[in-house]
């Protein structure tokens, strides 16, 4: 009852507070995921379907990485497909799996398995858990044995996963630590490699310092691809970085933009990436100079050069970002923003359209939700008719995975 006062709640907010055209509660299909389930992660399959993957408790002690397809025209979710299961697996609130469409057919998913004798209490240093992949030539319905995202290093985390419509190729980055498990003791020094799958070569080093565990997000442009991630100095300054991979190789890396974040600590919240074209948008969050916000990044030309910085939270933002660049040149951008007190974690998923000029009216409540751990990290995708996508963690006695359709037009 919880979940359906909660869902008729967000459908009158939506129907309330959304430009028109907004689709109702009525047009929204029940999300496929069921009880307990978290992590979601979404993509735009070639033929226009949007890809939803999730976690899913699958007995005592054991996770299953769940996957289900939106047809768009119909409105309809195809039955979720298990991609794999465990009882080794690590599973929390930040580095979620993912499933990226390679080709018509071909899918890699991509989960993280604890290492022997690691231990959860582990977290993010040492080794404590690696990413493994598999692979689906008909379209999800069967799947290859997992593999290591690389035979080179045990703790590779936080990975990104590009599809780059080349005999079903992708490109991945991930953060690395295998600088910390071959270095002194309390070696603590974060790297971030990639690999171009499913290639022979050696892993490639991006950046041989960076932050500890904050998401990565990838898109492609021509003649290569863009790779967006928190980077971290000596002195711990920990803003955005953007880095080209061009040709086959990686360019020195960039910032995107000197915020100045000075934190002794990983804020767990990565940059997101959208492109089309030479067109480019970045969307971040900091808290440099202690005024948290989101600011949104343009480039016209593959990220050779980028625009000034708009900011575009209401005041109290909470980061967990994600966005989407149409075919105007605007973006969609969501975050979580926090809403009455403090200690309530009361808080909001809201949407703004933002251009290089400034902001596009005011943001909109996409749906109340918690500023939580628990709450994960929203994501949304772009369907053919331009609308979208927005798939989200609701934070209950026991978690589950909500999606909604949206017509930001």
């Amino acid at each position: 009852m919880k979940l359906l006062r909660l869902f008729l709640a967000l459908a009158a907010v939506i129907a309330g507070m959304l430009p028109h055209g907004t689709a109702s509660s009525a047009a929204n299909p029940p999300s496929p995921a069921g009880p307990g389930s978290l992590a979601p992660s979404l993509a735009t399959a070639p033929d226009g379907s949007a890809l939803l993957s999730w976690l899913e408790p699958a007995g005592a002690d054991r996770w299953a990485l769940k996957l289900s397809r939106l047809d768009a025209a119909a409105r309809t979710w195809s039955a979720p497909v298990e991609i794999a299961r465990g009882s080794d697996w690590f599973v929390n609130w930040a580095d979620c799996p993912t499933v990226a469409p390679l080709s018509e057919s071909h899918l890699m998913a991509v989960w993280f398995i604890e290492n022997p004798a690691s231990g959860a209490a582990h977290g993010h240093h040492g080794a404590g858990y690696h990413a493994v992949y598999s692979l689906s030539d008909d379209g999800g319905a069967s799947w290859t044995p997992p593999q290591a995202m690389t035979g080179e290093s045990r703790s590779t985390e936080f990975t990104a996963v590009l599809p780059l419509g080349e005999n079903s190729r992708a490109l991945a980055a991930w953060l690395d630590g295998r600088a910390r498990a071959g270095g002194p003791a309390g070696a603590d020094q974060q790297t971030l490699y990639a690999q171009t799958f499913l290639a022979d070569g050696p892993d490639q080093l991006v950046d041989p310092r960076v932050c500890d565990c904050c998401q990565l997000s990838l898109a492609r442009v021509p003649r290569g691809a863009l790779l967006a991630y928190r980077g971290r100095t000596a002195d711990e300054v920990r803003d955005i970085r953007i880095a080209r991979w061009r040709d086959g190789r990686w360019e020195a890396p960039q910032p995107l933009h000197d915020d100045g974040w000075k934190i002794a600590a990983c804020p767990v919240n990565g940059p997101r990436l959208a492109a089309r074209g030479e067109q480019v948008v970045a969307a971040w969050f900091t808290a440099a100079q202690d005024r948290p916000r989101i600011q949104v990044k343009f480039s016209r030309d593959a990220g050779a050069t980028w625009s000034d910085p708009v900011r575009i939270d209401r005041g109290r933002p909470q980061g967990r970002v994600d966005c989407l660049l149409r075919d105007d040149g605007t973006a969609l951008v969501t975050w979580l923003e926090l809403e009455g007190a403090a200690e309530s974690r009361a808080g909001g998923i809201y949407l703004q359209v933002a251009a290089a000029d400034g902001p596009r009216g005011e943001p909109r409540l996409l749906a109340a939700t918690k500023t939580t751990r628990a709450s994960g990290f929203p994501r949304m995708a772009a369907l053919p008719d331009g609308r979208v996508l927005l798939a989200y963690t609701v934070d209950e006695q026991l978690s589950r995975v909500a999606t909604l359709l949206l017509d930001p037009r």
